[in-house]
């Protein structure tokens, strides 16, 4: 089991009274017993959170059938096939994405790959790393609806057609009863189809089968993941005092309600993709109702905290293997003489996420506790699917994606913006509007990078780079998002949270596009539709918003926006 210490800081007397608080209103023993009224009581609410609990059980299901998943996971082996591509968006593709970066796959087994960008770059760089005929495609969708996972199945399952005769034998379905896609699944005689519990929802489906069918695929130990979380959920029965998670869900509500509600999480290098996952899961869940809890993950820490760089609206989250401690010890030094919050938890091994999943999950339900929020729904994600739709049907109307206002131009970038804005910016020149619209307030803002670019090597690497620049200069947190992932994580806290945020959307010239069977629109113009569709989404709310196009090559463009924010 991981260790886990809490150095309290400024918060060692609210935690005392929640600790107290929790224990004499029973709220784990009320979690376990699903008693809805310990988050929101109002019956609006009711169905919404009953219908979303089932996460805690999921492992009973897992354990059960742990088995049925090792031998399909040999008979894929078995019958050859190379690769294994889960198309899917949001929680149900970012569990398998941080198994696919921490584990790879096992000798002899497929290797495995996660396609969650509708970026025709990213849909083709996945294609020419597979043998058509000798990959399964994993078509997750809790809904079975998703537009961006049925344009993925619609792509692929006619390109695996051109090269073999029953293409349905390719493929296989993880989605709830009754739903669009179980039905296309019976339809086109796919090799299986996994059907998940209709009450977990999907950024809390990690330990269901959206995270264990791929993990099993790709050779992974399942059962020794199952074991390090069910070893977890025992202990997340007990009162806050002997409970890692509710420790853990009491600082994150409590620092929130402090105004620290900037969470930053140090991870070892192995499992550093760990982040991902906990980013979607803290995001979506507390962001609403004008609250939050901002994660804010990937950043490069030296061993101090630099008072121009970390503003006092920040906690720690330090997940750490054993060898990784010492390197962190003078950090969390400085963060005690700062009496700045922050929790460690220690793991032996890369299987112990498996504990990791469950910690999170139930912290992140405590947290909201804490908040008086519903952490199961989701009420702005649907918004930015709306308008994005609407782009779509102009596009089909009118053979073209709408104009917005231009602020800016030259020959490589053109900023677009909302007239009002862009005039209270005051300036003219380009890098002049950009650091104006990035100078916000400290222990109060953040920055948000919204990428529609392929998410490889290079422009994460550009893209954490600008980010340490933007800290650097401005003394706010900044986050980076790909899209249209994002909009199914962190889309929900920037949108739904505190009106706390400074946004800026970064669209490129792709090399390539791909057209969609069955579509009038390719890859391309339905990766520029959800990033006009999010952008709406803010202009309505009057956000500080900013949409810069890239001309030409995204890594080339990305490394003059950072010259130019340096001016």
């Amino acid at each position: 089991m991981p260790s886990i210490s809490i150095s309290s800081g400024s918060l060692q007397g609210n935690l005392h009274n929640q600790f107290t608080q929790f224990s004499s209103n029973s709220i784990i023993k009320r979690l376990w017993e699903k008693d809805y009224t310990i988050w929101r009581s109002e019956e609006v609410h009711k169905k919404s959170i009953l219908n979303r609990l089932g996460w805690l059980q999921s492992l009973d299901l897992m354990l059960t059938n742990v088995e049925d998943l090792i031998l399909f996971s040999e008979g894929i082996k078995n019958a050859g096939f190379m690769h294994v591509v889960v198309l899917g968006m949001g929680g149900s593709s970012l569990c398998p994405d941080v198994c696919r970066a921490t584990f790879g796959s096992a000798a002899g087994f497929p290797k495995l790959f996660v396609l969650d960008s509708t970026n025709p770059t990213s849909v083709y760089r996945i294609e020419q790393q597979i043998s058509l005929a000798k990959t399964l495609f994993i078509v997750a969708s809790k809904s079975g609806g998703t537009t961006e996972t049925n344009m993925f199945y619609q792509y692929f399952y006619d390109r695996v057609a051109s090269v073999t005769t029953n293409p349905g034998e390719n493929f296989i379905a993880v989605t709830d009863a009754n739903t669009k896609m179980e039905n296309i699944a019976k339809e086109k005689k796919f090799r299986r189809i996994f059907v998940n519990p209709e009450d977990i929802g999907g950024r809390y489906s990690a330990l269901s089968y959206f995270g264990l069918v791929p993990m099993a695929l790709s050779g992974m130990d399942v059962k020794r993941l199952l074991h390090s979380a069910d070893e977890m959920r025992k202990q997340c029965r007990f009162d806050p005092v002997q409970n890692p998670a509710a420790q853990i869900g009491l600082l994150m509500g409590e620092a929130h309600n402090e105004g620290i509600d900037k969470m930053t999480f140090v991870l070892s290098q192995e499992i550093t993709t760990f982040g991902y996952w906990a980013e979607q899961l803290i995001a979506e869940s507390t962001g609403k109702g004008g609250k939050g809890i901002l994660p804010v993950e990937g950043e490069s820490l030296s061993g101090t905290v630099d008072s121009k760089q970390f503003g006092t609206d920040r906690y720690f989250i330090f997940i750490l293997l054993e060898k990784d401690l010492p390197r962190y010890a003078n950090l969390q030094d400085e963060l005690t003489k700062k009496n700045i919050p922050f929790a460690t938890i220690t793991i032996k091994e890369n299987y112990e996420l498996g504990s990791q999943f469950f910690l999170w999950e139930f912290a992140t339900a405590i947290s909201a506790i804490v908040l008086k929020i519903n952490p199961f729904d989701e009420p702005n994600v649907k918004e930015s699917k709306d308008n994005t739709v609407r782009v779509i049907a102009e596009f089909k109307e009118q053979g073209k994606l709408p104009l917005k206002h231009t602020v800016a131009t030259d020959h490589r970038f053109t900023l677009h913006g909302e007239p009002g804005y862009a005039a209270s910016l005051n300036a003219s020149a380009m890098s002049a509007i950009l650091q104006k619209h990035f100078s916000g307030t400290k222990n109060e803002d953040y920055i948000a990078l919204l990428a529609y670019i392929d998410q490889n090597s290079e422009h994460e690497s550009l893209m954490y780079s600008l980010r340490n620049e933007l800290t650097g200069l401005y003394g706010l947190p900044v986050t980076v998002g790909f899209g249209p992932r994002y909009l199914h994580s962190t889309g929900q806290l920037h949108k739904g949270g505190k009106p706390n945020g400074i946004f800026l959307i970064l669209t490129a010239d792709e090399p390539v596009d791909a057209s969609i069977p069955g579509e009038i629109f390719s890859f391309g113009v339905l990766k520029n539709a959800q990033a006009l569709g999010d952008y709406q989404s803010f202009a309505d709310r009057k956000m500080r918003l900013l949409h810069l196009h890239m001309a030409g090559n995204a890594a080339e463009g990305l490394r003059a926006l950072q010259q130019m924010i340096l001016q």
